[in-house]
């Protein structure tokens, strides 16, 4: 059987804890590597693990906030470059799927006058990335992946819902409570949903501890992967774990950064 590994890059906000720090998901299946959103941080994690940056074959983008994308530009640039530092003649095909926006985002950044204007000349031909925007339905399709996305509330935000090797994955990025997330999560193997904060404290279009325990009896998953937690959880994961297991009835791991999964 193929083994899935999961590994947590970062599994939190734009507030460093001692745990967890921004967002992403890294997955090694059989058809190669692919990053869940790439939030700042990701890189250095990827090099603790010798997983070198060139090696990525994908990449999903939720949203474009600085927490989920902030790296994207220094994975792009890394990929000019061969492991010694010379110019990369042949850079590696880079599949990118984002939200409506995608290319206009990744042309501010490479453009003249952009965020990144100095790497406008280096940066002027992208031969070797593939973009995709994508709303709702099949995204991809080729040999042992199946992707699917939806929009969901928050921010042009998007969720998606990988199968691969045998094995269905949903990805919330960041949400409130959103039916069309449950639609496209029911009865996955894995749900990886965000808990940004305890109901009572609940801020911005995140999803709290209440909505997730609704969420998660719709989806009914296998395993609940609880991420995107803010610091007013610090201290309190434990308690989270306790109450989802108990209030919805499947497996349920709040994750932190460094966490490796096998499937």
């Amino acid at each position: 059987m193929n083994i899935l590994k999961i590994v947590v890059l970062g599994s939190g906000s734009i507030i460093p804890t001692k745990n967890r720090f921004s967002t992403s998901f890294l997955l090694e299946s059989s058809i190669g590597r692919m990053l869940l959103d790439i939030g700042p941080g990701t890189i250095e994690k990827l090099r603790r693990l010798s997983i070198h940056p060139n090696s990525i074959d994908r990449v999903f983008i939720t949203h474009f906030h600085l927490d989920h994308t902030l790296e994207l530009p220094a994975l792009i640039k890394i990929r000019m470059f061969n492991e010694l530092g010379g110019s990369n003649m042949n850079p590696r095909i880079l599949d990118i799927y984002g939200p409506s926006g995608l290319r206009i985002f990744l042309g501010k950044l490479s453009s003249p006058r952009g965020v990144y204007g100095y790497l406008s000349e280096m940066m002027s031909s992208l031969d070797f990335l593939r973009i995709h925007e994508v709303e709702d339905g099949l995204v991809e399709e080729v040999e042992n992946l199946k992707v699917y996305a939806t929009l969901v509330e928050h921010y042009n935000g998007l969720a998606y819902r990988l199968e691969v090797d045998n094995v269905s994955i949903a990805y919330s990025g960041d949400t409130v409570y959103d039916e069309r997330m449950i639609k496209i999560a029911e009865g996955v193997d894995i749900l990886i949903h965000e808990c940004s904060f305890p109901k009572e404290l609940l801020l911005g279009k995140h999803t709290s501890d209440e909505d997730l325990i609704e969420i998660g009896r719709k989806v009914n998953p296998k395993l609940l992967l609880v991420t995107h937690l803010y610091p007013a959880w610090e201290g309190r994961e434990k308690e989270l774990e306790d109450k989802l297991r108990r209030d919805i009835g499947c497996r349920v791991y709040v994750v932190k950064d460094m966490d490796i999964l096998y499937v």
